[in-house]
């Protein structure tokens, strides 16, 4: 990454998802959160909440704005250049999580679950709200409309974090 973005945020389509685990839920994209520091967080997404996805993401995750790039390019915010070599192997980190396959079926359910029953699938899904200014602020109380487990999720922290091995291995040393 270059000097000025610490942040680079890949949206991965559906299509592309379908390709790297069986049964995928179609609509749902994914966004890979790549820190500078070696840090990988991923947060499902439905196609519908493309416009917003980019700026949800900011805030939820206190991200600098200024130091977020995105690609593909998103209005208003910076993007960069992302090789196809770079992407084959952001898919293979992504597709050795099976974790996210779990959390893309349920997000799929919970979203198509808000739709039908004529419910904002944001608030059904407990995201921040559109005027939340970080992710402490959003955090604060789960949704109650939210089942149970998925209130015990969002108090323990909600979405996977991948960090280096490196990273883990620093951990397991010090601790």
């Amino acid at each position: 990454m270059d000097r000025q973005a610490d942040i680079l945020v890949v949206f991965i389509d559906a299509d592309d998802m379908q390709h790297i685990f069986t049964g995928w839920p179609a609509h749902i994209c994914l966004a890979a959160c790549l820190s500078s520091e070696g840090t990988c967080k991923l947060v499902v997404f439905h196609r519908e909440e493309r416009g917003e996805i980019a700026a949800r993401l900011v805030r939820a995750q206190g991200l600098d704005r200024t130091h977020t790039c995105f690609v593909p390019q998103v209005p208003g915010f910076r993007t960069r250049s992302f090789k196809y070599s770079d992407e084959r192997r952001l898919l293979a980190l992504v597709g050795s999580n099976p974790e996210i396959l779990h959390e893309a079926v349920d997000y799929a359910m919970n979203y198509t679950y808000a739709l039908e029953e004529g419910l904002d699938p944001a608030a059904v899904l407990g995201l921040p709200p559109a005027g939340a200014e970080s992710a402490a602020e959003a955090a604060r109380e789960p949704n109650p409309l939210l089942p149970e487990f998925l209130r015990r999720s969002a108090l323990n922290g909600g979405r996977p974090r991948f960090s280096s091995v490196r990273a883990r291995k620093a951990e397991a040393l010090a601790g």
